[in-house]
């Protein structure tokens, strides 16, 4: 399983980029209450950030079967990696209104919707002879890597939303570099071609 270039490279990819998701949860109500000060507001706006990944999901649904899982995954990684650079910078040039934060932040979980199920896919594909096993060991390499990267994140909280934000963009950046190796630098292949 671990000798296994694609395997290997897209688990890597997906724990890193797992990472911004748990270092949100990590740091949702510091930034939420601390920094917007939304009070009991804070449930439901949560609520609300996490269904934009369930419209995600349903959207790779159908998105899926019309491009493929590779072209789909790598254009929302990019899309991941533009607007968490978009939201870095915004945040460092100064604090950010709670509209833009959401624009921002949706923007980026969206693309997550869309590259978290589909790395997930494309790291089994080369191990169905072994899938049970196979899934059990590349799900524990996810959730370890992306808690202790999201542990990172949440710790670097200094009052504003700019460690957040700093944070997706790493995890962004660090994730492209991954799938740019396990794809020998070519993007948006077709699905049905060979990676090597």
């Amino acid at each position: 399983m671990l000798t296994n270039r694609l395997s290997l490279l897209y688990t890597l990819a997906t724990s890193v980029i797992l990472g911004a998701l748990f270092g949100f949860i990590n740091s949702a109500q510091q930034v939420l209450v601390g920094v917007y000060d939304l009070g009991v507001w804070f449930p439901l706006v949560f609520a609300a950030f996490a269904s934009m990944m369930a419209v995600a999901s349903f959207t790779n649904s159908r998105l899926v079967r019309r491009f493929g899982t590779r072209p789909l995954s790598h254009a929302a990684l990019v899309g991941f990696t533009l607007a968490s650079f978009i939201w870095m910078s915004a945040s460092l040039y100064a604090p950010l209104p709670f509209p833009v934060f959401v624009v921002l932040y949706c923007a980026t979980m969206f693309q997550f919707g869309l590259i978290a199920p589909n790395f997930n896919a494309m790291a089994m594909e080369p191990l169905g002879h072994v899938a049970g096993t196979a899934s059990s060991v590349l799900g524990f390499m996810q959730t370890i890597g992306g808690s202790v990267i999201g542990a990172f994140i949440g710790q670097s909280f200094d009052g504003t939303a700019t460690p957040l934000a700093t944070g997706y963009f790493t995890v962004a950046a660090i994730g492209l570099v991954f799938v740019l190796i396990a794809e020998r630098g070519r993007l948006f292949k077709p699905h049905h071609q060979p990676a090597g």
